[in-house]
């Protein structure tokens, strides 16, 4: 009773064809920048920036702010020290009028 050497290459070869269909069907749709999308064209679907890149410090007291009055809100991280905080649409006019007073 001997080893047979071609049952090793195929099972070996239909873990390569697996692994790379695997890498196919579950690789990102599009390529991951690592930066959230910012700006006044940024598609955030439902959410809206109320304060655009601010400090980390102001970001939190706002974010703050907003969660003690009842309005769900976010923050998106742009680089080391500069947030976004979002809010939803339904919630922008509300949060707006919170932040002036």
């Amino acid at each position: 009773m001997g080893f047979d050497l071609s049952v090793l290459f195929w099972a070996a070869g239909i873990i390569v064809l697996l692994v790379l269909v695997m890498r196919w069907v579950f690789a990102p749709s599009r390529p991951r920048t690592g930066r959230p999308d910012t700006g006044p064209n940024a598609d955030l679907g439902l959410l809206s920036p109320i304060r655009a890149a601010t400090p980390r410090s102001e970001a939190l007291r706002v974010k703050n702010l907003l969660s003690q009055q009842g309005i769900r809100c976010s923050l998106s991280r742009l680089d080391r020290e500069r947030y976004d905080v979002l809010v939803f649409r339904t919630d922008l006019a509300r949060a707006e009028e919170l932040l002036r007073q």
